[in-house]
């Protein structure tokens, strides 16, 4: 019986009680804006139960960025661990005001999780 208690209070203290109910992402500012480039970034701060996620960008011209509505889009790649993520984004219009966010989707991309949206203007 000891035996049994013991293996129930390990187990109860190896789990994650703060464990997200979803992945978070959160879109942070651009850097190295060019006229016809900037790099984006954001931040996976949560995984929660989705292991692995896919994980990129969306961006366009248009600020209703979705997987299905945005024009450009970028998957870095599917990581189990938080992380900050960016990409340089290029051939750009110059003087022109684009928006992004990152997203983390599972698997087969039936579930997506967006970040907030940020807008870069590219230089004239």
């Amino acid at each position: 019986m000891k035996r049994i208690l013991l293996l129930l209070v390990l187990f109860a203290s190896s789990c994650q009680v703060n464990e997200a109910d979803a992945p978070e992402v959160v879109t942070t500012d651009p850097q190295e804006i060019g006229r016809t480039s900037a790099v984006i970034w954001a931040d996976l701060r949560e995984v929660g139960p989705v292991r692995p996620v896919n994980y990129g960008f969306l961006w366009d011209t248009q600020n209703n960025l979705t997987t299905l509505s945005a024009k450009s889009s970028y998957v870095i790649g599917s990581t189990s661990d938080t992380k900050t993520f960016s990409i340089k984004i290029e051939n750009l219009t110059p003087a022109t005001t684009y928006y992004y966010r990152g997203f983390a989707a599972n698997a087969d991309y039936s579930k997506i999780y967006y970040g907030n949206i940020v807008m870069v203007t590219t230089l004239p």
